[in-house]
């Protein structure tokens, strides 16, 4: 089945991301947002629980762990009072700075598994999958 396939490569992916960055705390969910709040600075919630496909109870709850962390800071939106917006503190900026570069090689580990065109074919494919 598609979706069991889809999962197991998962696994594998999640398995050497954890192997390399677990010791830091680090989850795929946790660098997601890091990146997410490093490309988009002074984002509300909302909007950063859509880009991320995730309920914003759940969201709600990850960026609790960031602020109790000191990953992020909340401010104020001056065009709607009781809104927020959400960046990355300095600590943030720097775990950032820290792992990326890692989840980079990972992303690299686990493309050098296929060629160039499987790569370009398999991202294709998902795409219309993801799209429907």
């Amino acid at each position: 089945m598609t979706g069991f396939l889809v999962r197991l490569a998962q696994l594998r992916i999640y398995e050497a991301f954890q192997a390399e960055l677990g010791s830091r705390n680090m989850t795929p969910a946790r660098y997601s947002l890091l990146a997410v709040l490093h490309d988009n600075p002074d984002s509300r919630p909302g909007q950063i629980a859509e880009a991320l496909r995730v309920k914003p109870s759940n969201m709600a709850s990850l960026l609790t762990q960031f602020e109790a962390d000191g990953l992020i800071i909340r401010l104020t939106d001056p065009a709607e009072r009781r809104a927020a917006l959400i960046r990355l503190s300095d600590a943030g900026e720097a775990l950032f700075a820290e792992v990326d570069p890692i989840v980079t090689a990972l992303e690299g580990q686990a493309e050098h598994m296929l060629s160039a065109a499987e790569r370009h074919e398999l991202r294709r494919l998902l795409g219309l999958v993801a799209a429907r």
